[in-house]
């Protein structure tokens, strides 16, 4: 059985593709199972070669992310630094959508309210 959902191991690198690096960890059974680190758990940057960062048989710390039903496991190396901090961008994304979706509600109905305003005064001229 391997580690824990959200347990750090120590793990090897086996093998790396363009969208992720395949990192075998050490079961508490004794065993290996391998895991998928995609692309993006690499590192807190943006990564565009994954080859710059890492290379097969590197020894790396990652985090358990996810074991799937299929036996799949996915795992990070950037959340296993200790340092790392989850950021709060969805809540903050939501909050500043609300805030943008009220402002131009509001502006259309103002925008709505002159134009009306103007083409009944359009309409007044047209009539005289």
């Amino acid at each position: 059985m391997i580690a824990l959902q959200g347990s750090i191991v120590k793990g090897k690198v086996v093998r790396l593709e363009e969208y992720g690096a395949f990192v075998e960890v050490t079961t508490e059974d004794g065993g290996a199972v391998t895991g998928l680190v995609h692309v993006s758990e690499v590192d807190a940057d943006f990564v565009e070669n994954i080859y710059a960062y890492l290379a097969e048989g590197d020894e790396v710390e990652v985090k358990i992310l996810d074991v799937k039903e299929d036996g799949k496991v996915d795992l990070s190396i950037k959340r296993a630094d200790p340092d790392w901090q989850d950021e709060e961008t969805p809540n903050l994304r939501s909050k500043l959508d609300k805030d943008f979706n009220k402002r131009l509600r509001r502006f259309m109905h103002k925008s709505q309210m002159i134009q009306g305003e103007a083409r009944r005064q359009r309409r007044g001229r047209v009539e005289s």
